[in-house]
Order: C-alpha cells, then sequence, then structure tokens
C-alpha cells in the first residue's frame, strides 16, 4: 500500500512542479531562485523554462487557430507515469454529498428552528448507502460529531499587495426577458486589493463558460494577477485525492501555464476563504437586479450590465489604476477558447458533444474527427485537421444540427430517405422551399443542384424560378453554356489537326 500511495503522489507532484515553475518563470524568478525554493534541480527548471520559451515563441509566430490550439495543449504536457488510484474512505464525492445533507439539516432549522428533528450519524449514513456510496456507520459518526463540537474560529482580516491575488466564482441570478423567467450564472472576479469587481453572465457553468469569463476579465483589467483562487468546482478540480491532495482540470493548467498565473483552490465548504467574491457578487446581483429584472431583449440586459459595472467601479478607480502597474502582462496572443475533443462519428453521420449532436459530411461514418468547442459554437475537423464543419451550440441535451449539405452522398444513393429527413427540415428556407415547390418529383436533379451550388446561387435560381421561369430551361442554359464551351474546344482542336473530340463531358 505503501508504494500504490507514492506513486500516486508523484504523479500529481509532476503536474504541479511543472505549473509552479511556469508561474514563477512569469512572475520574475530566476532558475535559480525557482530551484531553491521547490527543492528540484536546476537542469530541471531550466528544461521546463527552456519548453515554455519555445511553445510562446511559436504560439506568437502562428497564425492558424487550429495549430495554436495544438501548440497550447502542450503546456499541459507531464511525464507518463502509471500511478495507482487509491479508494479513500471520507474523501471527494462522498463528503461532498455528507455536507450537502447537513446543509438540508440546518436549513430546516431556520425555517423550523432548532428542535428535535435533527439528523443523527446513523440516518447519515442510511441516506448515503441508499445512495450508492460505500462509507462505514462509524466514520459518519465520526465525522458529525467533529463537526457539530467545532469551536467557532475567528477571521482574521486579510491585506494582498497589489496585483497579488484575484478570487473567482458563480453566482446564480434571475431575470424577465420578454416576459419569460431566464436563471443566468454569473461568473464574479474580483481584485481584493483594490476591490475592483468583474462580472459576465452565461446560460450554464460549462468550461467554455468558465475560460471565456478568465480570459474577459485578463482582457478588461489588462493583465493578469499573480494567483486566482478558485472554490473546488468541477471546472478546477477534477478529483480529490488522500490527505487533501487534488487533482487539477488539465484544461485549466494549460491556461494558467499560458497566462502565468497560480491556481489556489479553497478547502471544501470554505467559503470565507475567499470571502470578497462571495461578497462582492452577492452585492453586485442585489444591486443590479433587485428593482431592475425585467428586460425586453438579452442585448438589453447586457448593456444595463455593462453600464452599472462601470458605475460599480468608478470610486476605486485610483485603487485599480494603481494595482494595474503590478500585473502580469498579457501575452502577444490571446488564448485560444476552443476546448478540443475527439468523437467518432456515428452511422446517422452525427457526433455527439455534451450530449447534443451535430452532424458532419457522410464521408466520415465511423472515422475519427476532431472538434473545437468554444463558448457559442464549434469547429469540426478530419485527422488532417481541415474544417469540415461548423455549428452554433446547441442549448439543450439531446437536440440536433443537420446540415443539409453533409447528406448529398446519401441522397444520391438513397433518394427517398430526403423527404423526412431532419437535414431538409433543419435546413435553410431556400432549399426548403427550391424542394417543395419545384422538385418533390425530381428528387435526384433536386439532390444534385444542392450539392453543386450555394446557398446564394439557389437564392438567384429560386427567385427566377418564382418570376416565372422554367426549371428545364435554367439547367438547360446551363447546360448549353458547358456545350458551347466545349464546341470551342474542339474547333480548337480541329484547327491543330488533332483528332477527336475532346470529351469534356462526361
Amino acid at each position: 500500500m505503501y508504494i500504490k500511495l507514492r506513486h500516486e503522489v508523484e504523479r500529481v507532484v509532476s503536474i504541479y512542479m511543472k505549473h509552479d515553475i511556469i508561474s514563477m518563470h512569469r512572475q520574475g524568478s530566476s532558475n535559480r531562485e525557482i530551484s531553491r525554493m521547490l527543492q528540484i534541480s536546476r537542469n530541471t527548471v531550466a528544461r521546463y523554462v527552456n519548453e515554455y520559451k519555445e511553445l510562446m515563441k511559436e504560439i506568437d509566430n502562428e497564425t492558424d487557430e487550429t495549430k495554436i490550439a495544438l501548440l497550447q495543449l502542450e503546456l499541459t504536457k507531464k511525464p507518463v507515469r502509471k500511478g495507482v488510484s487509491v479508494k479513500r474512505k471520507f474523501t471527494g464525492d462522498v463528503k461532498r454529498r455528507f455536507y450537502e445533507l447537513l446543509e438540508i439539516d440546518e436549513e430546516r432549522d431556520k425555517v423550523l428552528g432548532i428542535n428535535k428533528q435533527k439528523v443523527t450519524g446513523a440516518l447519515l449514513h442510511r441516506a448515503l448507502i441508499d445512495e450508492g456510496y460505500d462509507i462505514g456507520v462509524t466514520t459518519i459518526q465520526n465525522e458529525l460529531k467533529l463537526y457539530r463540537n467545532k469551536v467557532k474560529e475567528a477571521f482574521i482580516k486579510q491585506e494582498y499587495n497589489p496585483g497579488d491575488r484575484a478570487e473567482y466564482d458563480f453566482h446564480e441570478i434571475k431575470i424577465i426577458i420578454k416576459g419569460k423567467v431566464i436563471k443566468k450564472y454569473q461568473a464574479t472576479i474580483t481584485l481584493p486589493n483594490s476591490n475592483y469587481v468583474f462580472v459576465r453572465h452565461y446560460d450554464n457553468q460549462r468550461f467554455e463558460s468558465f475560460t471565456n469569463s478568465l480570459v474577459s476579465f485578463f482582457e478588461e483589467i489588462g493583465g493578469i494577477p499573480k494567483t486566482i483562487v478558485f472554490d473546488n468546482m468541477r471546472n478546477v478540480v477534477s478529483r480529490f485525492l488522500f490527505n487533501g491532495k487534488k487533482d487539477y482540470n488539465p484544461e485549466l493548467i494549460k491556461i494558467a501555464n499560458y497566462y502565468g498565473f497560480k491556481i489556489f483552490t479553497t478547502n471544501p465548504y470554505s467559503g470565507n476563504e475567499k470571502g470578497h467574491v462571495e461578497q462582492s457578487g452577492k452585492n453586485v446581483r442585489k444591486e443590479l437586479y433587485s428593482l431592475k429584472y425585467k428586460f425586453d431583449s438579452l442585448e438589453e440586459f447586457k448593456l444595463y450590465t455593462k453600464n452599472q459595472m462601470i458605475k460599480f467601479n468608478k470610486e476605486i478607480n485610483s485603487e485599480f489604476n494603481n494595482e494595474q502597474l503590478y500585473l502580469l502582462s498579457l501575452p502577444i496572443k490571446r488564448y485560444e477558447l476552443g476546448r478540443l475533443m475527439k468523437s467518432i462519428v456515428n452511422h446517422q453521420s452525427f457526433i455527439s458533444i455534451d450530449s447534443s449532436f451535430y452532424s458532419v459530411p457522410d464521408i466520415y461514418v465511423g472515422k475519427e474527427v476532431h472538434s473545437n468547442v468554444y463558448l457559442d459554437h464549434l469547429n469540426i475537423f478530419n485527422d488532417k485537421y481541415e474544417l469540415i464543419a461548423s455549428h452554433k451550440k446547441n442549448t439543450n441535451k439531446g437536440e440536433y444540427q443537420a446540415d443539409i449539405t453533409h447528406y448529398v452522398r446519401t441522397f444520391k444513393k438513397k433518394p427517398g430517405a430526403l423527404i423526412n429527413s431532419l437535414a431538409l427540415k433543419q435546413a435553410p428556407k431556400v432549399y426548403q422551399e427550391l424542394f417543395q415547390n419545384y422538385f418533390t418529383t425530381d428528387i435526384k436533379k433536386y439532390v444534385e443542384l444542392i450539392s453543386t451550388k450555394s446557398e446564394l446561387e439557389l437564392k438567384q435560381i429560386l427567385l427566377e424560378l418564382k418570376q416565372g421561369a422554367i426549371i428545364s430551361s435554367i439547367l438547360s442554359d446551363e447546360n448549353n453554356v458547358e456545350k458551347a464551351s466545349v464546341n470551342q474546344l474542339n474547333q480548337i482542336s480541329n484547327l491543330f489537326n488533332q483528332e477527336g473530340i475532346i470529351q469534356w463531358m462526361k
């Protein structure tokens, strides 16, 4: 067991070591200083620092977004060591659920007052067992006893140097847009030194929203704080290990290495450790949306929030201007916000991203493709990293997006499949009008048309048809042009006494 534990620690340390080296380098420490403070060899420090410098140089000189994303992926590359996960009883999910049940208990006390309905250790244990957790009753009883006998702790007032620290948190707000109640997730980031508050609102707390808020924050304040404090949300902590250790999300480590900030997480259920952002987020929610919560559009809501936050931060402008002088400088290139994923194309020519489905050209059925997933859209590439599809992000799980042009190969073989296809139902209006009004009896000709014409060209054809043009004449005009070109080529051929006729069209 000792050997297994040691291997797990080594694997985690190697991840954090690289992150520590890069963040300390970005903050101006020499290789010698980093070596001394982290107790590792200067050669190791130099290797990671040089690797970081070379990668950043390549990123700065690269113009292709996909290649930039792949280079940024290298920032989280780590030595491969096979560690053995260690099953611990009161850690991770079981600990999280234990405290959630206690919160229910405390919430009841607030409503009903302290009474004899207090939850017991045995009751908590049964609830956890029923939910599938493997935990002993004695462990739960001891943890409950420690929790209830805990001496109220004193909180020490903190002061932070300019540029040293930022704090991050999500808060929920509810607003009304066009009469409909909408829930938004408010990403709040604060600078405790100057009291600057940054907010952005998102439809969810997925990683794309998380990264967008971080990068937008850096761009708004014009630099990067040396340390950012997070709670233990899934965007930050992938899993809890033994002895209080945590596995950070590799995607977050990649961002931290790129921008040079240090990741710091609070202890579980210790919101006071980032009390500045906790209180600031609540203040923004109360002051901005208590009286004004109805909006005619999303754009009005965004503009209102932007203007109100300017007023909110106006009183601390001098302190904020001073703190800006101590921030780390921004990289030349903006971080590529897309989340890289791999998918296998299913038999209906869809890939699944976050439980939603997106079409790709049907020649890729059964093959692996790569996706760059952004906040509001995604790009899909083949194994040569050539762009093959782009889609807007679905808002709900289980939704499909089908591009009709992705299925022309299949429709040529199975024309009858077009009529009731999701691809036709979701196609732009011009595709639907052309089919329903002019091609229902000649599907093959319709498929040939959409496979060779752009949407703009299709709109022109539809306009001509509406003005009285005959389908055959439009198509024959195109054929006549082609035939005329062939005849001209044949005449030229004859002038040079070449035999035969050029077979230009088959």
